[in-house]
């Protein structure tokens, strides 16, 4: 007999709606799946039939052939499983479904019901096709509700999702439940009303504790460059000696960048549902993303074997922190060009290709040299000659010319740290952030970060003295025309933060001190 349910599946950050069809047919016993499946889809082969014996059920010994269409279009991990498992039960005649139901979820051989990642855009997708009723993993129903005008039922079992398939109960006997021994309940029976065994602490419920930016004393001209950067979009770096707060002003983003609006909320909401991090609600403040410099090119840019968003994409709408930016392997530093202009990514892999957005702030940290005493003192740097140049010479020329802002941050003297009154905190700044931010999305419909061309010479205002401070500017610093293009937009966001409707000669002014020093060679004179 033949059956057909509804189901989603992934591709790339979209849900896309898969038909299950199974035929359960006379013959020799077998079990085949078609429709371009993953890995993952052909061994829910053994998934699916071990959750139907032990779930009370009969796996017919028949010959079971298993389509996912469109067949053209490659499917890949297992939230198809609870799918194929009630279309078998159905095609056997051992149930009969009320209504018409998509079902999503993974089966463990017991058959209970696992999440999947990704469960926010497949139920989306489900709902724009018209569906209206969807049972899905108990864990994941939070998530789903996300999703207006659906009937979601939440199960935790495959038997769970037979009950809701066949309506209200009329009575009868139940179905008998084959034994089993689960050793892992005895564990779980030592465990605390929250799931931890006693004196442990769940690290998933812990939110991280950002800083607060009164905490950073003595950077007066990076706590500048800082509010610049948010205020504008602009990419950042920080230059200076350990220990001199390079990574604490930077751990002070969170508390400095205004919350998502509806639409940015959405697209990041999907972005971490699909990465697999639990979602209850919409996530309303903005990614800060800070991966280790050991991270790889799939992590960092997107891939994998069901090409999964990575970091540039995870920080969407936020900002990127790389520390250490001359660790991270030239690859990964030169596959960040292109989304930095762009704000998207284009992964594509064997028979399959995707477009991830990417329309992240970078900001970067790294030391002068490697032993990150340059310019503290004089004798201070220990590196043989041409190292510290070497070093620098690690993020290359196309890179920093698409970085806004270069400061460089000298060590913090301990009378600065000890005497003197506590500087703005984090609430002030973020205040006159937020106006300019606002200012610049009302004038141009974009942060200044994003305007070019024709737009952004227009917000500028340039007078015919202010065109030659430009030039000039240009030219002493011989920067290209990216170079002079991002010069202007920094002086620009100088300006809405002053609150001026013109850019000025004290504004450019400002803006050629953050500008790239040029060769790494001058990385280090600056240092010094």
């Amino acid at each position: 007999m033949l059956a057909t349910v509804l189901s989603a599946t992934l591709h790339g950050l979209d849900g896309r709606v898969i038909r299950v069809e199974v035929d359960v047919a006379p013959g020799l016993p077998g079990f085949s799946i078609v429709g371009l499946a993953d890995t993952a889809l052909q061994e829910a082969r053994e998934r699916v039939r071990g959750a139907i014996r032990n779930s009370g059920f009969a796996f017919p010994p028949r010959r079971i052939t298993v389509n996912l269409a469109p067949a053209d279009l490659r499917k890949g991990g297992a939230a198809l499983d609870l799918g194929i498992a009630v279309a078998i039960l159905l095609g056997s005649e051992q149930v009969r479904a009320v209504g018409r139901w998509a079902l999503i979820g993974e089966l463990s051989l017991g058959g209970e019901l696992r999440t999947v990642p990704g469960l926010l855009p497949m139920v989306t997708a489900l709902a724009r096709r018209g569906v209206r009723r969807v049972v899905l993993p108990a864990e994941g129903e939070a998530e789903a509700r996300l999703v207006g005008q659906l009937d979601i039922a939440s199960a935790g079992t495959l038997r769970d999702a037979v009950d809701l398939l066949r309506g209200p109960r009329r009575g009868g006997r139940a179905a008998l439940q084959p034994a089993r021994v689960e050793l892992a309940a005895a564990a779980a029976d030592e465990r605390g009303a929250g799931g931890e065994a006693p004196g442990q602490v769940s690290v998933a419920r812990l939110e991280p504790a950002w800083p607060d930016l009164a905490e950073v004393r003595g950077q007066l001209e990076a706590r500048r460059a800082l509010e610049i950067a948010l205020a504008g979009g602009h990419g950042l770096l920080l230059v200076g000696p350990p220990g001199s707060g390079k990574t604490l002003l930077a751990r002070t983003i969170p508390t400095l960048l205004p919350p998502l609006d509806d639409a940015e909320a959405l697209k990041a909401t999907v972005v971490r549902s699909v990465a697999g991090e639990p979602v209850t609600e919409l996530v309303r403040q903005r990614p800060f993303r800070a991966p280790h410099h050991t991270s790889s090119y799939a992590a960092i840019v997107g891939g994998g074997p069901r090409l999964s968003p990575g970091e540039v994409t995870r920080a969407h709408d936020g900002v990127l922190f790389l520390d250490e930016l001359p660790e991270f392997s030239r690859d990964v530093l030169e596959a960040l060009r292109e989304p930095l202009e762009e704000g998207q990514v284009a992964i594509s892999r064997v028979g399959r290709a995707t477009i991830f957005p990417a329309r992240f702030q970078l900001v970067a940290a790294m030391n002068p040299c490697p032993c990150g005493q340059a310019g503290t003192e004089p004798g201070g740097c220990r590196c043989p000659s041409g190292i510290p140049e070497r070093y620098a010479s690690r993020i290359s020329g196309p890179l920093r010319d698409r970085i806004d802002l270069w400061v460089t941050m000298p060590r913090v003297r301990p009378a600065a740290l000890v005497h003197g009154s506590p500087p703005e905190d984090s609430a002030s700044v973020a205040c006159r952030i937020a106006a300019a931010r606002a200012s610049q999305l009302s004038r141009a419909g974009a942060l200044n970060a994003r305007v070019d061309g024709r737009r952004l010479r227009a917000a500028c205002g340039l007078s015919a003295s202010a065109e030659r401070v430009l030039v000039e500017l240009a030219d002493l610093a011989s920067l290209s025309a990216r170079g002079t293009t991002r010069l202007l937009r920094v002086a620009r966001t100088i300006a809405d933060l002053g609150g001026d409707g013109v850019v000025g000669h004290d504004h450019l002014e400002e803006a050629a001190r953050y500008r790239s020093p040029g060769p790494p060679g001058e990385l280090r004179a600056r240092a010094l």
